[in-house]
C-alpha cells in the first residue's frame, strides 16, 4: 500500500501563530532573541463582547535552551555508528514535534514562506574536529571548528530555513485538509533537519544537533551572563566569511562512516546480463560456466587411452542437459571394478591363492550406496533405471560422489564429535526399536487368539473405550464422514440407531459373568453364562434398526407397567390356576400362581380399554362468530372492579351475549349491572356521527339474573329504544372510529335508567374521555360500553386456522410436535473390520514409538505441529531425527547432522562446486540449472563416507542410515510468537530412494528436480543482504509484468526462492521452483527494501575505477517525453529531479549544496528542463531531493547464456 508524504516548509503551533515579525532571514537590523505576544480576553455571558486590554507576553527564545530531551530524536540516517552509508544520500535527523525545529524561533514566516528554524544539523569530518567533549564548566558537550576548518566543515546559516520542514502523511489536497491530519493523526508526523553537505566515500564523519542562533550557542556554551550584547539580537551561530575559531554546544550527536560509492540503484544498474558479452571470449567462458572437461585414468579407457569425461557442477548452464550416459569403455571398466568386492563373496578364495573361477583376491574401491539399497552389483543395462548403476558406473558421477566423501573426510572430527553427542538418544532409540519389535510379536500373537476370533458385536463391546479413537476408516480408503472430515467408530455410534449404552465399559461390567451378584443368581438358575451371548445378539438386533422401525418409535412407546405389562408375555399359562411359575428369567424373584397372573393381565386390559373409550373431551372453538381481543378482556376486568355484582367467572356470560348481541349493523354493546339485583343485561348503542349524541338502539336485548340465568321475560318500564344516553365532541370522533370511543368511554358513562343526567365527553390532557356523574350520587346500576367483536372476513379466516391447530394439540399434545424417527443402521461387520485393520501392533506400536523417539528436539507424530502443519506422514518419517522405518526392513538409528553441505563444498572447492566460477565477471546477473544428479550423488557420497567413518570409530551402525540430509541448508519459519528457523531436509533417506534413476528421482522431500538459480555476481548483495528477490510473472507476449485491475500481483504471480546461498564472497544465487524451460515467461526481481524516506540524488556518473550505469528504460523514456511535453499538464505531478545525479547539480564531495544548484541545475538532461521556482519553499527543496526505493527488473529470456 502506498504512503502519501507530503511536506511542509514550516509548522507553528500556540501562541507561535500570533507573532508578528517575519523573519528577515539575518538582514539587518536584526531580530530580538525573544519574542512577544498580545493575550486579551473577550467576556461572554452578561458582559458579552466587552475586551479586557491584551498584555504582551514575552516567549522563550534560542537562548533559553540548555539541552533537548534526546527522546524527542525518532530516526538518524545514517543509524549510529554505521559503517557503510551510501555517500550520495544526505544525512538527516527526525523529530517527533512536527514544530519542534521553529518552536523558538521569535518571527513568523516571511512572504515566500520561509523561516529559519533555532538548530541546525551539521556534519563534522571527525579526521578534522574530532568529537564533541564535555567540558567542565558547560551545561552541553561541545565541539571546536578550526578557523581554517570552518569554510569546509560548516554551512552557511543564510540558507538554513531550507534544510529543515515538516512531513506529515496525508492525501489531502488542500491546507484545511493536512491541518487536520497534523491533529488527528501526530504519530505519523515529524519534523526533520537535514544537512545539505554531499558526503565523500570512505570517511569517519560526526553529525551534530546545535543551535542557529547566537543566543543558542551562548547560554549552552555557559557564556550568557557574560555577553549580554549577543544575547539580546537574533545574530547567526557562526560566519563561515570569518576565519576564526568557531565552538559550538551540542543537542545531539552520532557518528557514522561511509563506505565506497554507490548506493543500491547504482549497484544494481552496474549489473549486465549475459546479452552484453554476446560473441565475446567471456560470453563463450559464461556458456559453460558449471561444467570443464575432466580427466580420467587410462585405466578405465581400456584401448582407448586419453577419453575424457565432462565434470559437472551443482549449478550448470540453461542449455545443459545433465544425466548423459558415460562412454562404455569407462562404464564397463567401472562394472569389474565395483562389482569385485560382491564377487568375492559370492566365490571366496579358498586355501590357495585362487578362487573357483581362477581369479585372485583383490582389493578394488567400494560401491557408493551399496548398503543402503541393498544392491551390490551394477550392470550398464540399469542405466537410467537404478540410481546405483547412474552413480557407480559413471565416471562423473561417481567424481561428485568422491567429493561429497572427500568434504567428509576434511571435516571428519567435527561431524564425528556431533555424532557423539547425540550416542545417548540412539541407543536409547535403538532399546526402543527392539523392544517395539518384541511388542508387535507378541501383540500379534495375543490379538489373533482372543480379539480377532470374537463375533463383530462382542468385539464391539470390548473395544468400548477405545472406539472415540479409531477412525471410522476402511482399509479402501471409504470412511463415515462428519462435517466433512473423517468422524471415529464412537462418533459413528452417536449418530446410528444403536444406542452408546451397549459398548460402554459400564454394561459390560454389568453383566460380566464375573460379578459377584450374578454369580450368586447362577447358583440358582444356572444360566448366567447366557447373559453375554444374549446382549451380543440384542447389539446385533440394534445395529440393524431398519428391519424393526417400530422399535424405535418415540411417539408409540410407552413404558411397561403403565397401563400393562410384557414381563407375562412368554409365559405359559396353561394349568391349575394354582401352579407356581418361575419367573427368574424375566427378573422377577417373587414366584406367582397362574391365577395370579392372569388377574394382574385382565386388570391390564380392563385399564386400556377405559381410556379407550373415554379418551379426552373435545375443545370447542367458534370460528365464525367474531374475534375477542385483549381490549374486550380489559373493559370486562374494568366493569368487574367497578360493580360488586360481578364475578370473573362471569365473563361467559359477558363474551357469550357480545357475541350474540354483535350483528351486522351493530355498532356497541352497553352492559349494565344492577347494584341490588346483580342482575346483569345487555343492550346495543349507536353512535350519531353528524351530531356526537349516543343513542339507545335496541334496549336489553338480553338479562341474566344474579345466578345468571337468563330471563325470557324482562321487567317493566325498561327505556325506549331511541332515546339519547349522552353527548361526544365531534372533534373526538372524527380522531376515532366507533369502535374506539365505545373501547375508551369510562364506568357509568352511559346510564339508560330513568332520569339519567346526560353527559358530554371530550378528551382531556390524559388522552381520557371527561364528563363523569357528580361526586356523592350513587346510580343504581354500573354500566360500561364495549365495542363489538372482530368479524372481518381475512381476521377470521386467520382466526380459523390457528385454532384448527390449537384443536388438534387438545386432541393428541403429541400431534402438531411429533418427532419421526428415522433408523440408522450400523454396519457392525463393517466395523468390526475397521477395529481389526485400525489396531494391527505393527501400525499402533509404530505410531507409539514415533511419539517417544525425538525428531530434531520434536516428538514425531502427526500432531507436532511443525511437522503435520507443513507435511504428510511419508514426508514427516523422512523429516525425523532417528529414523523410524517399517520394522520389517530394520535401518539402525543413525545420527542426524544437520550440515547445508554445498557450504562445505564451495569453501573446499567452489570450482568443484560450479567449475569455471572464476570466469564469471563482475557485476552479471544470470540464470542457471539446478544440477540434481550432481547434487544426488554427492550427498550418496557423503553419507556413505560418514558411516564408514561412523563404524570405523566404533559407532553402532549398519551403514544404511542418512546423516546428512542436507544440502541447500533450506529453513522453514516457525510459528509465532517466537518464529523459529526450522532446518528442512532436501532429500528421503537413501534406503527409502527405491529403484529410480539418479537425479530424476520421485522424492516427497525434494520435489521437482527442474529447477533454475539466479546467480548474481557484485557488490550489490554484498553490501545490501536483505534485498528482496522473487520472480514475476510476464504478461503473455508482452514485456509487461502481469497484473490485475487493481494494478497489484495476482495469486500465483509472483515465485519466492526455494533456497539461497554464496560462494565466496561476492557470488549469490537463488534457487526457484521454475522449469528451464519456462523462463522466458518470469521477469526476476532484485527490490530495494522499503525504508523511511531518504534525500539525496543519485550516483555521479561515471564513477571512477567502475563501469558505466545502464540507464533505466522507462525513466530514460519519461524524459524524452518530458522534454518534448514539458508544458504539458500530464508531467506537472512528475518529479523530474529523481532523475538527477550530483553530476547534474555541480556539488563536488565534501561541498554543501546550495538553492542556486538546486534552481539552476548546472547540467541539466535538457535545456527546457523543469527547474524549481526562482524562490521554493523548503518543502519544495525536501520534494526535490527525496529518493524512492530502487527495484531492477530482469527479463528471464535476457538471463540465458
Amino acid at each position: 500500500m502506498a504512503v502519501s508524504y507530503q511536506f511542509l516548509p514550516w509548522v507553528r503551533r500556540g501562541l507561535t501563530v500570533a507573532l508578528g515579525n517575519p523573519d528577515n532571514l539575518g538582514a539587518q537590523p536584526l531580530l530580538p532573541a525573544r519574542a512577544s505576544a498580545p493575550v486579551g480576553v473577550t467576556l461572554a455571558g452578561p458582559n458579552a463582547g466587552t475586551q479586557i486590554n491584551p498584555l504582551q507576553m514575552v516567549l522563550h527564545g534560542p537562548g533559553d535552551v540548555i539541552g533537548i530531551d534526546t527522546r524527542l530524536v525518532l530516526r538518524t540516517d545514517p543509524k549510529p555508528h554505521a559503517r557503510n552509508f551510501e555517500p550520495n544520500y544526505l544525512a538527516i535527523v527526525d523529530f517527533d514535534p512536527p514544530d519542534f525545529p521553529w518552536m523558538l524561533t521569535p518571527a513568523q514566516a516571511n512572504a515566500d514562506d520561509r523561516l529559519r528554524p533555532w538548530l541546525v544539523l551539521v556534519v563534522l569530518d571527525r579526521a578534522r574536529t574530532g568529537v564533541p567533549k564535555m567540558p567542565s564548566n558547560g551545561p552541553l558537550p561541545t565541539i571546536r571548528i578550526t578557523g581554517a576548518d570552518v569554510k569546509s566543515e560548516l554551512p552557511g546559516l543564510g540558507e538554513s530555513w531550507s534544510w529543515s520542514h515538516a512531513q506529515v502523511v496525508s492525501k489531502a489536497v488542500d491546507n484545511t485538509g493536512i491541518q487536520a491530519d497534523l491533529q488527528h493523526d501526530p504519530a505519523s508526523n515529524v519534523s526533520r533537519l537535514v544537512c545539505p553537505r554531499r558526503l565523500e566515500p570512505n570517511k569517519d564523519y560526526v553529525a551534530c544537533v546545535v543551535p542557529a542562533f547566537e543566543p543558542g550557542r551562548l547560554r549552552g556554551l555557559g557564556l550568557a551572563e557574560a555577553n549580554p550584547a549577543g544575547m539580546a539580537t537574533l545574530g547567526p551561530a557562526w560566519d563561515t566569511n570569518v576565519a576564526a575559531d568557531v565552538l559550538l554546544p551540542v543537542y545531539f550527536h552520532w557518528e557514522f562512516s561511509t563506505g565506497p560509492a554507490g548506493d543500491f540503484e547504482s549497484l544494481a544498474r552496474r549489473l549486465r546480463t549475459p546479452s552484453a558479452y554476446k560473441n565475446t571470449p567471456v560470453g563463450d567462458a559464461l556458456a559453460e560456466v558449471g561444467t570443464a572437461p575432466m580427466r580420467v585414468d587410462d585405466l578405465l579407457n581400456g584401448s582407448t587411452p586419453g577419453l575424457e569425461a565432462t565434470m559437472e557442477g551443482a549449478l550448470v548452464p540453461l542449455s545443459y542437459t545433465p544425466g548423459a550416459p558415460p562412454n562404455g569403455t569407462q562404464a564397463d571398466s567401472l562394472a569389474i571394478i565395483v562389482n569385485t568386492p560382491q564377487e568375492n563373496v559370492v566365490n571366496p578364495v579358498g586355501n590357495g591363492s585362487t578362487n573357483a573361477a581362477g581369479r585372485r583376491l583383490e582389493v578394488k574401491p567400494p560401491m557408493v550406496g551399496a548398503w543402503h539399497a541393498r544392491k551390490h552389483q551394477a550392470a550398464k543395462t540399469e542405466f537410467g533405471k537404478h540410481w546405483v548403476a547412474d552413480l557407480n558406473l559413471n565416471p562423473r558421477y561417481r567424481g561428485a560422489a568422491g567429493y561429497g566423501a572427500e568434504v567428509v573426510r576434511q571435516n571428519q572430527e567435527s561431524f564425528v564429535d556431533a555424532a557423539w553427542d547425540q550416542i545417548g538418544t540412539i541407543l536409547d532409540a535403538e532399546m526402543r526399536f527392539n523392544l517395539t519389535r518384541l511388542a508387535i510379536e507378541a501383540q500379534r500373537a495375543l490379538k489373533a487368539k482372543h480379539f480377532d476370533v470374537l463375533a463383530p458385536e462382542r468385539l464391539l463391546q470390548v473395544m468400548g473405550p477405545a472406539l472415540p479413537r479409531i477412525e471410522a476408516l476402511a482399509g479402501d480408503g471409504t470412511g463415515f464422514k462428519i462435517g466433512g472430515q473423517t468422524g471415529s467408530l464412537g462418533g459413528q455410534i452417536d449418530r446410528s440407531s444403536l444406542p452408546a449404552a451397549m459398548v460402554d465399559t459400564a454394561l459390560r461390567r454389568a453383566i460380566s459373568p464375573a460379578r459377584r451378584s450374578l454369580r450368586m443368581a447362577s447358583r440358582l438358575t444356572r444360566s448366567l453364562e447366557a447373559l453375554p451371548t444374549q446382549t451380543a445378539r440384542y447389539v446385533g438386533v440394534m445395529a440393524q434398526a431398519s428391519k424393526k422401525p417400530a422399535a424405535f418409535s418415540v411417539n408409540a412407546f410407552l413404558p411397561d407397567g403403565i397401563l400393562s405389562t410384557k414381563a407375562f408375555d412368554t409365559v405359559n399359562l396353561g394349568g391349575a390356576p394354582g401352579r407356581e411359575l418361575d419367573l427368574s428369567a424375566s427378573g422377577l424373584g417373587r414366584r406367582f400362581t397362574v391365577d395370579q397372573v392372569k388377574q394382574i393381565t385382565a386388570a391390564a386390559g380392563q385399564s386400556a380399554d377405559l381410556l379407550k373409550r373415554s379418551g379426552v373431551p373435545e375443545l370447542k372453538i367458534r370460528t365464525g362468530q367474531g374475534v375477542f381481543t385483549d381490549l374486550h378482556v380489559e373493559r370486562f376486568g374494568l366493569l368487574a372492579a367497578s360493580a360488586p355484582t360481578v364475578q370473573s367467572t362471569d365473563w361467559i356470560v359477558v363474551s357469550n351475549s357480545i357475541q350474540a348481541l354483535g350483528g351486522r349493523g351493530v355498532e356497541g354493546i352497553l352492559i349494565e349491572a344492577r347494584r341490588e339485583s346483580g342482575r346483569l343485561q345487555f343492550s346495543t348503542v349507536s353512535l350519531d356521527a353528524r351530531s356526537g349524541g349516543v343513542r339507545l338502539d335496541k334496549p336489553v336485548m338480553r338479562a341474566f339474573d344474579r345466578l345468571r340465568r337468563e330471563i325470557r321475560t324482562p321487567d317493566a318500564g325498561l327505556p325506549l329504544a331511541g332515546i339519547k344516553l349522552g353527548n361526544v365532541r365531534m372533534a373526538d370522533i372524527r380522531k376515532f372510529d366507533t369502535a374506539g370511543v365505545f373501547a375508551a368511554l369510562p364506568v357509568n358513562a352511559l346510564v339508560s335508567s330513568p332520569g339519567a343526567a346526560l353527559l358530554n365527553f371530550a378528551l382531556n390532557e390524559n388522552f381520557e374521555f371527561a364528563g363523569r356523574p357528580a361526586a356523592g350520587r350513587v346510580l343504581p346500576t354500573v354500566s360500561l360500553t364495549m365495542p363489538t367483536v372482530l368479524r372481518d372476513r381475512d381476521v377470521l379466516q386467520r382466526y380459523a386456522v390457528a385454532t384448527r391447530g390449537t384443536q388438534n394439540a387438545w386432541r393428541d399434545a403429541y400431534a402438531v410436535s411429533r418427532v419421526v424417527v428415522k433408523p440408522v443402521d450400523f454396519g457392525m461387520t463393517g466395523a468390526a473390520a475397521i477395529i481389526r485393520l485400525r489396531t494391527q501392533p505393527e501400525a499402533t506400536l509404530s505410531a507409539r514409538l514415533a511419539s517417544m523417539v525425538s525428531v530434531s528436539n520434536l516428538a514425531v507424530n502427526t500432531t507436532n505441529e511443525f511437522v503435520a502443519a507443513h507435511l504428510s506422514l511419508t514426508d514427516a518419517l523422512a523429516r525425523q531425527r532417528f529414523m523410524i522405518p517399517a520394522l520389517f526392513d530394520r535401518v539402525m538409528a543413525w545420527p542426524k547432522l544437520p550440515e547445508a553441505l554445498y557450504e562445505r563444498l564451495a569453501k573446499y572447492d567452489k570450482n568443484a562446486f560450479m567449475p569455471g566460477v572464476d570466469d564469471i565477471p563482475q557485476d552479471l546477473v544470470m540464470l542457471v540449472r539446478v544440477n540434481q544428479h550432481f547434487i544426488d550423488s554427492f550427498m550418496a557420497g557423503a553419507n556413505f563416507e560418514m558411516n564408514r567413518e561412523l563404524l570405523w570409530r566404533g559407532f553402532p551402525t549398519d551403514l544404511r542410515g542418512t546423516p546428512f540430509q542436507r544440502f541447500w541448508g533450506r529453513q522453514l519459519l516457525g510459528p509465532a510468537p517466537a518464529y523459529p528457523l526450522i532446518p528442512l531436509d532436501d532429500m528421503q533417506p537413501m534406503h527409502l530412494w527405491g529403484a529410480q534413476p539418479l537425479g530424476n528421482r520421485v522424492d516427497p522431500i525434494a520435489g521437482d528436480p527442474d529447477r533454475v538459480a539466479l546467480l548474481v555476481r557484485g557488490q550489490l548483495l554484498r553490501r545490501y543482504p536483505n534485498t528482496a528477490v522473487y520472480a514475476w510473472k510476464k504478461t503473455s507476449g508482452a514485456d509487461t509484468l502481469l497484473k490485475d485491475a487493481a494494478g497489484q500481483r495476482p495469486d500465483g504471480a509472483v515465485e519466492l526462492p526455494v533456497f539461497s546461498g554464496m560462494i565466496g564472497e561476492d557470488i549469490t544465487f537463488f534457487g526457484f521452483d521454475i522449469d528451464h524451460d519456462q523462463i522466458e515467461k518470469w521477469c526476476f526481481v532484485l527490490e530495494e527494501q522499503m525504508t523511511e524516506p531518504r534525500f539525496g540524488f543519485d550516483v555521479a556518473e561515471p564513477v571512477t575505477g567502475q563501469p558505466g550505469l545502464k540507464r533505466r528504460a522507462v525513466l530514460l523514456d519519461t524524459l524524452v517525453k518530458l522534454e518534448a511535453n514539458v508544458a504539458a499538464p500530464l508531467y506537472k505531478n512528475y518529479n523530474p529531479y529523481k532523475a538527477l545525479s550530483w553530476t547534474n547539480v555541480d556539488v563536488q564531495p565534501g561541498a554543501f549544496t546550495s538553492v542556486a544548484n538546486l534552481v539552476q541545475v548546472p547540467n541539466k538532461p535538457f535545456a527546457s528542463f523543469p527547474t524549481l521556482t526562482t524562490t521554493p519553499t523548503a518543502a519544495e527543496i525536501a520534494k526535490a531531493l527525496l529518493q524512492q526505493p530502487f527495484r531492477a527488473y530482469f527479463i528471464g529470456s535476457d538471463l540465458k547464456t
